[in-house]
């Protein structure tokens, strides 16, 4: 890329000038946010999300999520003295749109990094932007795997993805049988090993069930059945009567129809099922679908690849602040996004001064991410990979998270290390 492109950035703008004599460095910075006094030419983050549109909800707690790690990092001293501040770009839940706003970021308000994301097809396309413009890009929620493949395909040396991949859910389905059947809980131990799958006929769905074979295989357990059932399908009767006949151990869908999820959870506690666990991938996380369940989800356990850990949150105080700020619970979505902010940060910090991190090229800026400790953050701790990707499946990194639910509330029982409470098992 020729050193003009690189001037339309207040980063590139930077590069050209050099690290050279300060006053040299002043003359450069004039008109790009520049003077030297607190709260003036600090490090720009930019951050887009689905602020609008069907997504909205999320997009809200997301940017909620970064204006608090935003405060909390500035009454910290902010970045070599200086406060950070935000840019918001709304990427509407549509490739165009994030592909636009994040170069809007780039270009008009001269951001100096890149953080949220959430779609994957959105991230997909942003990350080409911020590679034509050297802008350094940590994604903070997107899943899709394509993503990891598309940077080292590509080279992207800038970008690094955070939440782990769909098969985080697979493997940790797998550790937490494992751990059920080796601690008794519940009805576990069981001798037979049988377990009934059920997928949602979404891509989605179905990879994640393929998936579950595989772990399910490491582990000596037998999948019985394999079935598909629609997006807005919500009588599960006969197939969980066909199911029945095989006598499984446990019952496993994964769904993210909170309707379909909901039905499945209260059909499956009247069809007189006897020492069968239900687990549910996803779909039980949603709280309406726990409404439509009522108390026929009892003791059901549901997963997420990754979400909020409060452990973590609280020793950071992140969650009182939260708590104190906002009269909202505190999602997943906003923890990863409070997570994405202090990690743009932490890694801005580790150079030498705000003006050297500017100036870096995206091999320097690689460089002092892949070789930075552990940073303990809103989903555990966040070290990434060579391949761009966070490390997962772990308490040490990104564990999944698995929840008991009790009277329509999420109980995070597992994995224990991290858990907020014990496993309830007067519900079996």
């Amino acid at each position: 890329m020729s050193s003009t492109s690189r001037t339309n950035t207040r980063r590139g703008f930077l590069r050209v000038c050099g690290a050279g004599a300060v006053g040299a460095l002043a003359g450069c910075l004039k008109g790009f946010g520049g003077g030297g006094s607190k709260g003036e030419g600090g490090l720009k983050i930019g951050f887009y999300g689905p602020f609008s549109g069907p997504a909205s909800n999320i997009g809200q707690q997301k940017k909620m999520a970064a204006n608090l790690a935003r405060e909390m990092i500035n009454k910290d001293g902010g970045v070599g003295g200086q406060d950070i501040t935000l840019a918001f770009g709304d990427s509407e839940s549509q490739p165009s749109g994030g592909r636009n706003e994040v170069s809007r970021l780039i270009q008009e308000e001269q951001v100096d990094a890149m953080g949220g994301g959430f779609h994957s097809d959105v991230a997909l396309t942003t990350i080409d932007v911020t590679n034509q413009h050297d802008t350094p890009q940590i994604i903070d929620e997107a899943v899709s795997s394509e993503i990891v493949a598309k940077i080292n395909k590509n080279n992207l040396t800038n970008v690094f993805k955070t939440a782990p991949p769909s098969e985080a859910y697979a493997v940790g389905w797998r550790q937490l049988i494992s751990q059920f059947q080796k601690q008794k809980i519940g009805y576990f131990p069981y001798q037979s090993k049988k377990i009934a799958l059920i997928g949602e006929d979404t891509s989605y769905g179905l990879s994640i069930m393929d998936l579950m074979k595989g772990e399910l295989n490491k582990i000596g357990w037998n999948v019985i059945s394999e079935d598909e059932v629609g997006l807005d399908e919500t009588d599960f009767t006969s197939l969980l009567s066909r199911i029945k006949q095989n006598n499984p151990d446990i019952v496993w869908g994964v769904q993210t129809s909170s309707s379909g999820a909901g039905n499945l959870a209260k059909q499956f506690a009247g069809a007189g099922f006897e020492n069968t666990h239900f687990f549910h991938n996803y779909g039980l996380t949603i709280e309406q679908a726990r409404k439509t369940a009522g108390n026929a989800a009892n003791g059901a356990i549901t997963l997420l690849n990754a979400g909020r850990v409060d452990k973590l949150l609280k020793q950071q105080g992140a969650l009182q602040a939260w708590n104190k700020k906002y009269d909202a619970e505190m999602t997943g979505s906003a923890a990863l996004s409070y997570q994405n902010i202090k990690l743009i940060t932490e890694y801005a910090r580790s150079f030498d001064d705000l003006e050297a991190f500017r100036s870096a090229s995206n091999e320097q800026w690689a460089n002092k991410v892949l070789n930075s400790e552990p940073i303990k953050g809103g989903t555990g701790y966040i070290k990434y990979q060579k391949n761009h990707q966070a490390a997962w499946g772990s308490p040490e990194s990104q564990s999944a998270l698995g929840y008991q639910i009790i009277d329509g509330n999420l109980n995070f029982v597992w994995p224990p290390k991290l858990a907020a409470k014990q496993i309830d098992e007067s519900v079996y």
